[in-house]
């Protein structure tokens, strides 16, 4: 029973998506009420905890929900200027068919612009929609160009944060661990270990959602090389550690464009004829904000230059939330505050007229609350459950008396590893994707869940199997970006419509995102016992 109730809150929302056709902005609220009912009931959790966990997810998702704000005004601007219109002309003079422009833009610049922190369920919709994409196949792809790599998105922060909170915060050392960046790469490789399979169902799968089980074997041979390239790029860089594990995702991006262009080169097109178009002075103008925000995302993400710009305001941008808890916002290393600036400078380079810069901040207005409020409550139920059973003691947040007992993430993950026992494996993704679906970010479930798959692991599997289970976790959270509520908002916003194209993309994809996490688990079970 308590499993049920404590899962509740998650089932409410796909139910709500799926078979009532809500909008993630409707059912973040209803999951977000309903879950501070049960924990401040059922799991005896304060009122005072469950309202600072809402406080914390909130602040904790400005780095995403920001991010997701500028993506769209600088989109929507170069929509009104019609620069967007321009790049659509130079995509289809590289690309020309759908499928040909799904696995270019989708695994490949899809998985470089992930790496470098831009938000894709923000910035692609309106891409596709004006290649000729249906809405439906629009928000697929640009959901699903988010996932192929699982956790290398902004510069691998889903992996080497967690990474850092397990090692250095939760004190978690597993055998043969010498170091924080031992940690690190061991847990890239192993991440990567499981790319070569999951990266190519993810390539099929785009395929499948723009021209069904037609598209699918026509092109199987040309979705199956760009699944690989991508995921043996990323493979071959962490293995042998010739590169930062930062822009892994980046060069199996670039390397995954490089191919497809290739590829398709000198087959004669069946789709779109288009003739090739030069890149001009115009042209160049047309795509200046995005070019620009690529360089300066890869200026900032340099480590030296990352850590400079985390220290310059100092204790100026630390700010107290809940008890002990204090956030570093770090504004001049994050991402949304840079694509901010060029969202700025966009205004002056594309020079709109006062009515196209009206229209663009109307429109933007108009358009930014539902991905605000569904990121932003999703983090919060993600906090909610993390906290449940906490109290709080001399202005600390501590664990309650009966916190192992009441606490929701413990009690769902606890009650798989007593059902499955040896089979524990098997159910690991699905812990991660259930802490990304929550949550709305890899990231997010990766460090909440950290302690707790350490603790169930040493009493199931040994100390030894943390490193392989921790990095399953980390791909099925990965793989649940492709349907993680707050992020189909965000794709639906930005293009415009309603709630039930975001319920036909979740129930469109939801059996193969559950079935790469089964597969997933099948390989865990496999790397272990090898």
């Amino acid at each position: 029973m308590d499993f049920l109730i404590a899962i509740l809150p998650i089932f409410v929302v796909l139910v709500g998506m799926v078979v009532f056709y809500r909008s993630g902005t409707f059912v973040a609220f209803v999951g977000w009420g309903l879950c501070v009912l049960l924990a401040t009931t059922y799991f005896k959790t304060p009122l005072e905890v469950v309202l600072g966990a809402t406080a914390v997810g909130f602040i904790k998702a400005f780095g995403i929900t920001l991010a997701v704000i500028w993506t769209m005004f600088l989109i929507f601007l170069m929509r009104e200027t019609s620069s967007l219109g321009k790049l659509i002309e130079y995509i289809k003079g590289i690309a020309k068919d759908k499928v040909e422009q799904t696995l270019f833009l989708g695994m490949g610049f899809g998985s470089l612009s992930t790496s470098l922190g831009m938000v894709t369920p923000a910035m692609f919709p309106p891409i596709f929609r004006l290649l000729g994409f249906s809405a439906f196949s629009s928000i697929a792809i640009s959901i699903l160009c988010y996932d192929p790599l699982t956790s290398f998105a902004l510069f691998s922060i889903p992996i080497t944060l967690p990474a850092k909170v397990a090692f250095v915060d939760l004190g978690i050392q597993p055998p043969s661990i010498v170091d924080l960046n031992h940690f690190i790469r061991d847990y890239t490789l192993k991440i990567t270990l499981f790319l070569p399979i999951i990266s190519v169902m993810f390539a099929f799968l785009m395929v499948w959602c723009i021209g069904g089980k037609e598209a699918m074997k026509k092109e199987f041979l040309a979705a199956l090389l760009s699944g690989l390239v991508l995921s043996c790029t990323a493979l071959a860089l962490a293995y042998t550690r010739i590169l930062p594990v930062e822009i892994i995702g980046i060069c199996a991006g670039f390397a995954t464009m490089l191919f497809v262009y290739f590829y398709y080169r000198n087959r004669k097109s069946e789709g779109l004829q288009t003739e090739k178009r030069s890149f001009d002075v115009e042209t160049l103008r047309a795509l200046s904000p995005l070019i620009i925000l690529v360089i300066i995302s890869a200026i900032v993400n340099i480590p030296s230059i990352k850590k400079f710009l985390s220290n310059c305001l100092g204790d100026w941008e630390v700010i107290s939330i809940f008890a002990d808890k204090k956030e570093d916002l770090n504004i001049l290393s994050n991402v949304w505050f840079w694509i901010m600036v060029v969202s700025f400078l966009s205004v002056f380079i594309l020079k709109p007229t006062s009515e196209q810069l009206k229209n663009t901040v109307k429109l933007w207005i108009r358009r930014i609350w539902g991905p605000f409020f569904a990121y932003s409550l999703f983090f919060a139920v993600a906090f909610i459950m993390a906290w449940s059973g906490m109290e709080v003691v001399n202005g600390r947040l501590v664990p309650g008396a009966y916190f192992k007992e009441v606490n929701m993430n413990i009690i769902i993950t606890t009650t798989l590893a007593k059902a499955l026992g040896s089979a524990f494996p098997l159910a690991v993704p699905f812990i991660g994707l259930i802490g990304t679906f929550v949550g709305g970010s890899t990231t997010a479930s990766n460090v909440l869940f950290a302690k707790i798959q350490w603790g169930v692991t040493n009493a199931t599997l040994g100390a030894q199997a943390f490193m392989w289970v921790y990095a399953a976790h980390a791909v099925g959270g990965g793989i649940a970006s492709a349907i993680t509520p707050s992020k189909i908002t965000n794709a639906a916003a930005t293009i415009g419509v309603s709630g039930r194209e975001e319920g036909r993309f979740i129930k469109a994809v939801i059996v193969p995102v559950l079935f790469m996490c089964l597969i997933t688990g099948i390989m865990l079970y496999v790397f272990l016992n090898l």
